[in-house]
Order: structure tokens, then C-alpha cells, then sequence
């Protein structure tokens, strides 16, 4: 009898076994293997020995990838014989390899080789450098995500970066705003990227489960319902750094305050710092800002003091009425969300002494604070002391004479507030004793002067009293409270 002929496979079949061999080897995602199956066509068919091969030089390529993943992890010293050891290659490939893939990485030390800056790289990055014959391109060490994940990682950054060139602008003024509503709009953008990598569907739903729908659209999560959905019900400071700039996105969208720039750049670099962090931790550090050759703007007395006091005046009534809004936030808070350089970032700039003249050729280095270490955290509280050491005490600094709080009450509010009714407020209050009596007052509100034999009183006195004359029935007990 005639022996039965297999039929050839058909393009499909091919397509199938190529597919299954190869996501079995490299374990990709089942998104990615529907994508990747999609551009499979008729005309690429290879031989089972061919495939084999092209398998066979992956895995070399991520087994290269993991030794020295590990070695710069623990920070060894090997040689070229090591890598070829540990990958199957031979040593002529192995030495051609570090003149033409692994220069940028690979560094030459006595006893051989070192690791520095393979971390940096994500593994599929590290597998598309050494398929690409020409020189190593930048965008070929980018870790790839899906289409709709990469844009949003673009808009993100790329908003981001147009709020730092908006806040360092010198020939703008309305710097913090613009440095505000480019950051809601990145931070969105990657909650909005990390939430589709996930499979998390980030938009609102009608009852029967199907997308809300506003002109033609899904309606999307705005920025707070991001927050709730990553973050759920911790209290981080990077969260109530958030929460606080979208309160104030909201108040200042209409107004137009520059003296506000120098009260809020703390918290704007706790913003733009989180952001960064995050982005890093999501994604990679490939994504990190200073890619884009970003440096410390040069810093500028911008106003003189007697300027800033001018402006805060003719703009007192934004001003102010935000300068308390932030006073209340922060009230609000636990002390360990305050302190935290995650919610408004501080720091001194000290000037760098060089032994001799070319010794200090950097302007700025930045110190990495880590309050796990105790023996840093100790040198850091001795350059503290040393610099409040040479601070210069104002007496009575921040307190303010009853004239004075009446004046700004009645700025803040818009409501007449004279200082009868600010008398009859701390007796209303009880925050003073009615004569000369220092150890009965409210320290938090009222102070006693010795040298001025006078009351005084507090930033707070004043939020406080704000906070009574909004609510029109204290404004009313204020206002008809007698002895």
C-alpha cells in the first residue's frame, strides 16, 4: 500500500506552533501574545531548527542579563570568562559584546569588570539593544507597555516637564498656577497609565456596568478618584500633598497672586519629587525628569521683604483668604504627615568649601535623607543647630497687636470687625485673663510682652477668629457677648 503523506501545515498551524513555542520561552503576557500572534503573517514561517536557534540566543541574552542584574545588586568584581561561563557563549562573542552592547554599562576596574548601570534597564530593553545592528539608540532601552499605556507615560512626563519650565520661567508671573495645572494633569495621566497596565477600568460606570458617556467619550477619573483607588484609605503625605494642590488648583484658577509663588514652592517641590518617585516606581527609571538634562534653576532674590509685603497687600484678599486655607490643611494633619519632606520639601542650601580652587566645580549636591540611618541623621541635626546658631531672633516675630488682628480679620472676611467685637471676642473665648496675668493665657492665641508690659497675639488667633466671623451665628454670639 501507498504510505500515507502528512498534509504540510498550513500557514495558520505555523502561526500557532511558532506562537506557542515562542511565548513559552520568554512568558510573555496574554495581551502581548495576542498583539504579537496579530503580526505573525503567512510569510514568516521558519523551520523548528531556526526557531530553536533564535530561542536559543534569547535565553543567552537573558541569562547575560541576570548575571549582571546580580552582580552590580552585590556589587562583584568579574571577568569576561565569568560572563561566558554563565551565558554558553563563547569568549570571542562574549569580548564583542563588551565593545559594541555592554560599553555603557560595563566598567574596567584592576581585577576585571564591574556593573554600573544595568539596574537602570528594563530586561525586554536589554534583549532589543542586541538585536539592533546600528549604534545603541536611546528609545531602544525604554521598557515598551501597551500603545495606550505608553501615550499616557508621554502626556505625564512631557506635562510635567512643562510645569517645571513654567515655575522657572523669570520673565512669568503667574508661575505657580501654570506649575499647578500642568502637574494635575500629569499626575492624572499616570494614575490613568498605571491603572491601564493593570487592567483597572478607570472610568465612571452607569448601573448596568457600562461606561458613563460625556460628549461622545467615557467619562474618566478625575484626579481625586485616582487618589481613592491607589492610595485607598492610607494617609501618606504624598497623598495629602495631592489633596492640597487640587483644593488649590480650584481656588486659584481665577485668581492671579505672584506673592503666592515663594509661600507654596515648598510644597511644589514635594509635589514635583512624589511625582518623579512615583513615575520611577511604576515604571521604571528609565522615565526619571533629569533625562531631559534638567538642572537646579538658579535662584534669585526675586522681591526684596518690603516688595513681597507690598504685593501681599494690594493682593491681600486672595492672598490671605488662601494663606488660610493652606493654615487650616495643615491644622488638620498629624505631625508626622507635617515633617514629612514628602509633603513640603525644606532644605538649607550650604555653601561647598574646596580645599583648593578646582575641587568645588559642583554648584549644587543633593544628600540622599534617609532617617533610617541614625548616624547621618545625627550629622544632619548638628548642621542644623549650627545654622539656626546663626539665625537672628526678631522679638515678638509673627505676633500681632489687637489693631492688628482686627485689620486683618476684617481683610480676610470682607466683614466690618473692629476691635470692640475683637475684645469681646477673647472674653467671649476666654483666650486672655482681663488683667496682667501671663500664666492665664491661651498660649496657642495670646502671649504676654514683658517688655512692653502688653497682650500680643498669634498667626493662629487670627485663622481662628476667621473661622468664627465665617460662621454668621459665632459672628452673631461675637458680636452681642457682653460682661
Amino acid at each position: 500500500p501507498t504510505p500515507h503523506k502528512a498534509a504540510p501545515p498550513s500557514a495558520s498551524g505555523m502561526r500557532r506552533d511558532f506562537w506557542s513555542i515562542f511565548s513559552g520561552k520568554i512568558g510573555l503576557r496574554s495581551q502581548s501574545r495576542r498583539a504579537a500572534y496579530a503580526i505573525v503573517s503567512p510569510q514568516f514561517i521558519v523551520s523548528s531548527e531556526n526557531l530553536e536557534k533564535i530561542m536559543g540566543r534569547n535565553t543567552k541574552i537573558r541569562k547575560s542579563y541576570h548575571f549582571f542584574t546580580d552582580a552590580e545588586k552585590r556589587n562583584l568584581v568579574f571577568t569576561l570568562d565569568d560572563v561566558a561561563a554563565s551565558t554558553e557563549w563563547s569568549i570571542k562573542t562574549v569580548q564583542a559584546y563588551r565593545s559594541k552592547k555592554w560599553y555603557f554599562f560595563l566598567k574596567e576596574v584592576d581585577e576585571g569588570f564591574m556593573c554600573d548601570g544595568i539596574l537602570n534597564l528594563s530586561e525586554d530593553a536589554y534583549v532589543r539593544i542586541h538585536a539592533q545592528r546600528a549604534t545603541i539608540d536611546d528609545e531602544y532601552l525604554r521598557p515598551r507597555f501597551s500603545n495606550e499605556v505608553d501615550a499616557l507615560i508621554d502626556k505625564s512626563r512631557e506635562s510635567a516637564l512643562l510645569g517645571i519650565q513654567t515655575f522657572n520661567n523669570p520673565l512669568l508671573k503667574f508661575r505657580a498656577p501654570g506649575f499647578i495645572v500642568n502637574m494635575i494633569i500629569a499626575y492624572t495621566a499616570l494614575f490613568h497609565a498605571i491603572f491601564e497596565r493593570n487592567g483597572v477600568d478607570y472610568w465612571y460606570k452607569e448601573e448596568d456596568g457600562t461606561p458613563e458617556i460625556t460628549d461622545g467619550d467615557f467619562r474618566y477619573w478625575e484626579l481625586n478618584a485616582c487618589i481613592k483607588q491607589y492610595y485607598g484609605g492610607d494617609q501618606t503625605p504624598e497623598k495629602e500633598n495631592l489633596k492640597l494642590f487640587i483644593n488649590l488648583r480650584n481656588k486659584i484658577e481665577h485668581r492671579f497672586i505672584p506673592a503666592l509663588d515663594m509661600r507654596i514652592s515648598g510644597y511644589c517641590q514635594a509635589l514635583l519629587l512624589n511625582f518623579e518617585r512615583l513615575l520611577v516606581k511604576e515604571f521604571g527609571s528609565y522615565f526619571v525628569l533629569c533625562h531631559n538634562n534638567l538642572t537646579l534653576a538658579l535662584q534669585l532674590s526675586e522681591y526684596s521683604s518690603h516688595q513681597q509685603d507690598v504685593l501681599r497687600k494690594i493682593q491681600s484678599e486672595h492672598f490671605d483668604n488662601i494663606q488660610t486655607y493652606i493654615s487650616k490643611y495643615r491644622r488638620s494633619l498629624p505631625d508626622d504627615i507635617l515633617i514629612s519632606n514628602n509633603f513640603c520639601f525644606r532644605a538649607f542650601l550650604i555653601p561647598i568649601i574646596g580645599n583648593h580652587a578646582k575641587s568645588s566645580d559642583i554648584a549644587i549636591e543633593f544628600v540622599k535623607y534617609d532617617p533610617d540611618n541614625p548616624e547621618e541623621m545625627a550629622q544632619y541635626e548638628k548642621q542644623v543647630a549650627f545654622i539656626k546658631q546663626k539665625r537672628v531672633q526678631v522679638a515678638d516675630q509673627g505676633k500681632f497687636r489687637p489693631t492688628e488682628v482686627a485689620n486683618r480679620v476684617s481683610e480676610i472676611t470682607g466683614e466690618h470687625f473692629g476691635i470692640h467685637y475683637h475684645t469681646r471676642a477673647w472674653k467671649l473665648y476666654k483666650v486672655r485673663p482681663r488683667g496682667i496675668a501671663p500664666e492665664e493665657c491661651d498660649v496657642k492665641y495670646c502671649q504676654f510682652s514683658v517688655p512692653f508690659k502688653t497682650y500680643i497675639y498669634t498667626e493662629a488667633w487670627v485663622e481662628f477668629l476667621y473661622e468664627k466671623v465665617q460662621d454668621q451665628a459665632e459672628f452673631e454670639r461675637i458680636k452681642s457677648y457682653r460682661d
